[in-house]
């Protein structure tokens, strides 16, 4: 925690987020926009220093005037995701706020970079859709999910947030682990019933144009 530096009130999808990373050195945040999430990471001490980044410069510069007081502490970049930025040992980056398709481009991005991602790097996701592409994505490319939280805002916006390491271990997932998570199946953690119940009407609507989702929808009972 630094010190003289008061402390960041979060949003509950923001805060969830914050709750995932696990103490580090550097805090990349990710689309940073606002720089509300790497001043919070400062604030309580999760990490010592934060690289804000977002593709486009005005969010970067809001980033900037919110983090002024952490100026010693952080850099903000405006770049692609993690384009240029060198990935070592002891980051964990954040990547909350977008699709699963846009976080999962980032990571191919990264990946496939002369910047490779260093094995047991840590990355905290929160897709606002497109959570079966991330999923799929996370599993053929090496990234083991180990916990997944759900977020309820204004009692009708439901967020998951993922924490998933870096292995480069390919594994499966199973149709009904990419759609609803592995470890939300697993564990039925806080929230659980009523993301179930919001997942459902979701996949109603789908199964008319998704074989995949009318199969699922089949067997929902096992779910509750």
């Amino acid at each position: 925690m630094i010190d003289g530096v008061e402390s960041v009130v979060l949003s509950p999808r923001l805060r969830a987020v914050a709750d995932l990373i696990p103490e580090c050195d550097t805090v990349i945040d990710v689309g940073s926009d606002h720089g509300l999430l790497g001043s919070y990471c400062l604030s309580f001490g999760i990490c010592r220093y934060v690289i804000a980044t977002d593709i486009h410069e005005g969010p970067a510069m809001r980033t900037l005037q919110q983090m002024k007081e952490y100026r010693d502490h952080c850099e903000i970049k405006v770049t692609d995701g993690l384009s240029g930025i060198s990935l070592k040992a002891g980051m964990n980056a954040a990547i909350a706020g977008m699709g699963g398709l846009e976080i999962s481009k980032i990571l191919k991005n990264a990946l496939f970079s002369d910047e490779r991602i260093p094995k047991g790097m840590k990355f905290i996701l929160q897709p606002q859709k497109s959570h079966y592409e991330l999923r799929a994505f996370l599993s053929a490319n090496g990234f083991a999910i180990q916990k997944e939280r759900i977020v309820i805002e204004k009692e009708r916006f439901f967020y998951t947030i993922i924490l998933a390491v870096y292995t480069g271990d390919a594994y499966d997932l199973s149709e009904e682990e990419k759609y609803l998570g592995p470890v939300l199946l697993k564990t039925r953690p806080e929230n659980y019933l009523k993301y179930i119940a919001h997942e459902k009407e979701v996949f109603l609507k789908r199964s008319l144009g998704d074989p995949k989702c009318a199969e699922i929808l089949k067997n929902w009972e096992k779910y509750l």
